[in-house]
């Protein structure tokens, strides 16, 4: 995943290929769980000066979002899933922008992966 430079200040927190059983999908078969896999990246600050978790944004809160959003929940396009996952990474104050990618990984027996790539990255952020 290509991550910005990014203003003093600001650090990225990130979450490579978390897998999951997903129901992801338009067609009829996809009601069913399927294999995805998820990296995510959400530029932060810190929220205080010393070396706790209370100090930062937890990782797991990655990780617990992608888990909060998926469970017992349908979605037909990975476009619809990644514009959730930011949308909620979002809401946390110290969570200045994310990049998310999704991939299903049993579409196709001739490729590996397909997926989509999000990112919410405004430019006050950027170095």
């Amino acid at each position: 995943m290509d991550l910005p430079l990014l203003q003093p200040g600001f650090y990225t927190v990130f979450l490579e290929e978390m897998r999951s059983h997903v129901k992801l999908g338009v067609l009829p078969h996809e009601t069913r769980p399927q294999a995805v896999s998820f990296s995510v990246a959400a530029i932060v600050s810190r929220i205080g000066p010393g070396d706790g978790l209370e100090d930062v944004v937890d990782y797991n809160h990655l990780r617990d979002t992608i888990i909060d959003l998926t469970t017992d929940q349908h979605y037909g396009l990975q476009e619809t899933l990644c514009e959730a996952i930011i949308e909620n990474l979002q809401r946390h104050p110290n969570v200045h922008g994310v990049i998310i990618e999704t991939r299903k990984l049993t579409v196709y027996d001739d490729a590996q992966a397909v997926g989509c790539r999000m990112a919410a990255i405004p430019a006050e952020v950027r170095a």
